[in-house]
């Protein structure tokens, strides 16, 4: 039987059903106002494989799943500042029903994309707000709530055992709600059961209190107990939940109830993208579309989540996730090869034994990985390959990779067969000794997108070429992120800018899915001088910067900005300014500070604290003692300035000043410890704009469209510089 942890409990326990033969469990399902991430959908995947594993030993299971869908969409949206989405939706004129039926029609997909049994409810919250009424009326009735200004919100201390399942207690206990501390609750632990409609709430209900909408916590309780009762079996969500939500459900529902709410409280946790936490302010959130859009089968992610043990926090990386599509393959190969081969008898007792080992991996914890150690050992043993497709198809009940579909998506047509047979007879020059054609198969997506150029998944991968000789005076390095007509005027300036002189390019076509690669490809057959680089995901500013500063086989690197282009000579000024090497980092766009907290644009021309990527240029041979950039910088933002501060940590903080008439630039340098000392000017400032250009601007449109570059509001793009040299820069959008 299946033993499994036990969040209340703190220990593995087997599970024991309330009613024999038959298991009730729910699982909080999506708040449909956003679209489900892959750290969302593997806690799902838990879930189902719980269900599968119930499912194998004869168990009944009944799976509830809700939708959070209206309720809570306009508040959430004040106290978050807005998803951009949403905004637009509603601006132009689509009601928060409509997006909420937009965004659960994605999820059901994507659940079926992973082969996520359905549920067998799936009930809305907006439906049954009767039901939470009634538990909140029970709650009123026996003193466990209160009322202040239309609110209603329960008593936390009337319920002496919260705090039970996240061991949340005391003075230590986290204050369960989203937002500020409420001045109306009694006890600042106290979570609203039912909230007054504020001005411009479009979507309420009336309750014995006012106009309204139900807390977070209340939805849950209520229909739970609907569809499964006041008791049931099991619970499962991601470790988020455990506080406050489900610590708020349980007593809520235990004290409506007056008995226990759940026995086994499961949770899945984290999900960590490239090592850090999933979050759409670090570009690293990641959704099942994108995966497909990358030529990854949505089933290998699945196989994925299967090598670590659903309460392991688990990295997601699109390395792994291509050796995971790599295994997946490879067993679907196996089962179609072993599927052309004669049946046969016999070796039952080897084949029990995989499969004791099998379901004990199972049932001990849901220990998936171990189940596929046991997999790949039968895979791989001396036993017919008839008994080895019949055990994998029985392991993959509980897998739920789909692997009895791999002998029709593998068939090739007759003509193609023909023909490779006739090709493989043609290169052993004999017809009797050529292969059977039938054991070919179609490539897959990844595969045939992994035919047209290598990617990397980590600038790690990108080997380093600092230590050989420089081989071109310069070196322009650009991140694309997608936008090829952008990307293409800026790599023809740097073309057309840099004729007469020894210079390479170098792109790095960050995780681009819209012909960025494609073009980049085709320049890079027609200009030699161009090198490309491919990611298969967005893997940081940072990260594709340092790809282009590794590869770097000028004397002088100079990096540019997509939203910058080339449109004059500035190799001279960039060769005869770094010549200095007093001089670290180069540019345009000069930055002073007298606190550093508050970074200024001031300089016209002279020295800078610092200077902005949208073009900063310096010395090659500075890199091996100023090192990379810390990629902990996914984005544009601050990441100039922290690059320039690696420079003054070396000693290169001395720049020479252009014009005599301008303030020699000084601010104190922070060390590594944090103290601040005073220091000279870090970066010298290029070559200044002429009139005709303006005040250069980020055109609006491009950010939002890069979605990838944000500036913090105290750096301010340069002013207008009084002088009018020939070398320039333009913004376009």
């Amino acid at each position: 039987m299946l033993r499994i942890y036990n969040t209340l409990t703190k220990r593995v326990e087997e599970i024991e059903p309330a009613e024999p033969g038959k298991l009730s469990m729910y699982t909080c399902g999506p708040t449909v106002y956003r679209d489900a991430h892959i750290g969302n959908l593997r806690t799902y995947m838990m879930a189902d494989w719980i269900r599968r594993a119930l499912m194998h030993h004869g168990f009944q299971v009944h799976h509830v799943k809700n939708i959070t869908d209206v309720g809570h969409m306009r508040q959430e949206l004040v106290e978050t500042g807005g998803d951009k989405m949403i905004l637009a939706a509603l601006a132009e004129g689509k009601t928060v029903q409509e997006i909420a039926d937009l965004y659960a029609g994605r999820f059901h997909v994507d659940e079926a994309r992973l082969n996520i049994m359905d549920a067998h409810v799936f009930p809305w919250a907006s439906q049954h707000i009767p039901e939470m009424l009634t538990i909140v009326g029970t709650l009123m009735e026996n003193g466990h709530a209160y009322e202040r200004g239309g609110n209603i919100y329960f008593d936390v201390p009337s319920f002496t055992e919260y705090g039970k399942l996240s061991r949340n207690t005391g003075a230590d206990l986290l204050e369960g709600v989203r937002a500020e501390a409420d001045p109306l609750k009694r006890d600042p632990r106290d979570f609203t059961l039912w909230k007054a409609a504020e001005p411009g709430r479009d979507v309420k209900w009336d309750s014995p209190w006012g106009e309204g909408f139900p807390g977070w916590h209340i939805e849950c309780s209520a229909m739970a107990s609907k569809y499964l009762g006041q008791f049931f079996d099991i619970h499962t969500g991601g470790v988020d939940n455990i506080f406050p939500h489900h610590e708020d459900e349980i007593a809520q529902s235990e004290a409506a109830f007056g008995e226990q709410h759940v026995r086994y409280w499961v949770h899945a946790q984290h999900l960590l993208a490239d090592g850090a936490k999933m979050a759409k302010s670090s570009g690293n959130v990641f959704l099942i579309e994108e995966l497909i859009e990358r030529g990854f089968d949505p089933l290998s992610f699945r196989y994925l989540c299967m090598t670590v043990l659903y309460r392991h926090r688990m990295n997601f990386t699109f390395t792994s996730l291509r050796a995971a599509e790599k295994a997946l393959t490879n067993l679907r190969s196996r089962i179609w090869q072993w599927s052309l081969e004669p049946g046969s008898n016999g070796h039952s007792a080897e084949a029990d034994e995989y499969r004791r080992r099998f379901w004990e991996a199972i049932d001990s914890d849901l220990n998936l990985p171990g189940a596929l150690a046991v997999t790949w050992e039968m895979v791989r043993s001396s036993l017919p390959g008839r008994a080895k497709m019949a055990l994998l198809l029985e392991f993959d009940e509980m897998f739920g990779l789909d692997l009895h579909t791999a002998p029709a998506s593998n068939s090739v047509n007759e003509e193609i067969v023909a023909s490779l047979r006739e090709r493989e007879a043609l290169k052993n020059n004999t017809r009797g000794n050529a292969p059977d054609g039938s054991r070919a198969r179609p490539k897959t997506p990844l595969e045939r997108r992994l035919d047209r150029w290598d990617a990397v998944s980590a600038s790690r991968e990108v080997p380093s070429r600092l230590d050989e000789p420089a081989e071109y005076d310069f070196t322009f390095i650009l991140n694309a992120y997608g936008y090829p007509e952008d990307v293409r005027r800026c790599v023809d300036g740097m073309l057309r800018n840099s004729e007469g002189y020894s210079a390479e390019i170098i792109v790095i076509d960050s995780g681009s899915t819209d012909g960025t690669g494609e073009m980049l490809e085709e320049m890079q057959r027609e200009h030699t001088k161009l090198r490309v680089f491919h990611c298969d995901h967005v893997i940081g500013d940072a990260a594709s910067k340092n790809i282009g500063i590794k590869q770097s086989l000028g004397k002088h690197i100079i990096i540019v900005d997509g939203s910058a282009e080339i449109v004059g000579d500035i190799l001279g000024t960039v060769a005869d300014r770094l010549s200095d090497p007093s001089v670290g980092i180069f540019g345009p766009y000069g930055l002073t500070t007298d606190d550093m907290q508050h970074f200024h644009e001031e300089v016209d021309e002279g020295d800078a604290d610092a200077m902005q990527a949208y073009c900063m240029s310096f010395r090659r041979e500075a890199v091996n003692d100023v090192g990379l950039m810390r990629e902990v910088f996914r984005f544009y933002r601050n990441l100039d300035i922290d690059y320039c501060f690696q420079f003054k940590d070396k000693g290169l903080s001395r720049s020479r000043r252009l014009l005599p008439a301008h303030r020699e630039a000084r601010a104190p340098a922070v060390d590594r410890a944090g103290r601040q000392s005073a220091g000279r000017a870090l970066s010298q400032k290029l070559w200044p704009l002429p009139e005709a250009l303006g005040q250069p601007t980020r055109p609006a449109d491009h950010l939002r469209r890069q979605g990838l570059r944000r500036r913090i509001p105290s750096l301010i793009l340069c002013q207008l510089s009084r002088t009018d040299l020939i070398p320039r820069l333009s913004f376009r959008s």
